[in-house]
């Protein structure tokens, strides 16, 4: 049996995409089911079973939304390639029923898994769109933000140009991601871009280039930083370390067996980021960087 099929066997009854066209009216009215989307098939089970299996091993992430982002009673926030949802019950618990928190994201196979307990607070709503192609009317958003997610916009010029536009004035866009020349992004240029199931060809920012897209989208220079993220992931050991980043980047293309492979990925992160034992967990330093800018 292949990788494919033992993986499309572990899916059971899940819903089919064409189901997000019946949320009630809060999803978007259309699209193409053939479009290209990374998160797709193996590599979108995959991760979901990651987040699955280990619901505490981005558990400090909760705490660095909170810090940059800061969401607020009442406020709108765009959440873009938020289509696993993981940070949706924390925005949507700070906002309350007065705000509204839009998910987007271009793969229908990962919003379509949502807890249907998110889809029904009524200040969570989602649409099947890419970010250089949002739509919402200019000044619709008091923030914006994205965890992971920006390397994978093919046209960052376009994405940060509608994030502005969609931003209200003195409004807030973060962005958590990986950038040239660190830790991080070597690790993924050498084992999750060897690797991965659907390949890892992305664009990681320089922080020169970074401010240049703020700038060119028409944010002041003066209201752009961008700051370390320290981002730890804690296991119960390093096995479970390797199956976690095994599931979340579907590492399929290394040789043995599956097994064989999470033990080769847990040695893999270790050549390229720091791990330390802190008590009886295991932490993998797996830390980014916020691009934050004001309007």
């Amino acid at each position: 049996m292949s990788e494919e099929q033992s993986i499309q066997n572990r899916r059971g009854d899940e819903p089919l995409i064409g189901a997000l066209l019946g949320y009630q009216g809060r999803q978007a009215s259309g699209w193409t089911a053939r479009a290209s989307y990374e998160f797709a098939g193996a590599r979108a089970q995959l991760f979901r079973e990651a987040l699955a299996e280990f619901p505490n091993a981005r558990r400090d992430d909760f705490a660095l939304m909170r810090r940059h982002l800061e969401p607020r009673t009442g406020e709108h926030i765009l959440g873009f390639g938020e289509g696993s949802g993981h940070f949706c019950r924390a925005i949507a618990d700070a906002i309350g029923p007065t705000g509204k928190y839009v998910i987007t994201e271009p793969s229908p196979e990962l919003l379509c898994n949502l807890p249907e307990a998110l889809l029904a607070l009524p200040q969570v709503f989602t649409e099947v769109v890419s970010v250089e192609q949002l739509h919402f009317e200019a000044e619709s958003f008091d923030k914006v933000w994205a965890c992971g997610a920006f390397h994978h916009c093919p046209d960052q010029t376009r994405a940060i140009a509608a994030l502005h536009r969609t931003l209200k004035p003195g409004g807030r866009m973060v962005i958590f991601d990986i950038f040239q020349g660190t830790p991080m992004a070597r690790h993924f240029d050498t084992i999750v871009a060897r690797y991965c199931s659907t390949g890892h060809e992305v664009k990681f920012m320089s922080e020169e280039f970074a401010r240049t897209l703020c700038f060119l989208a028409g944010f002041d220079d003066s209201k752009v930083q961008i700051v370390e993220v320290p981002h730890r992931l804690c296991f119960a050991s390093e096995r479970d370390m390797g199956k976690f980043i095994y599931k979340l980047h579907a590492l399929t293309r290394l040789p043995g067996t599956e097994e064989e492979r999470f033990d080769a990925t847990a040695e893999g992160l270790k050549e390229y980021l720091p791990v330390e034992r802190e008590g009886s967990q295991y932490v993998l330093h797996f830390d980014q960087r916020a691009l934050i800018a004001v309007k």
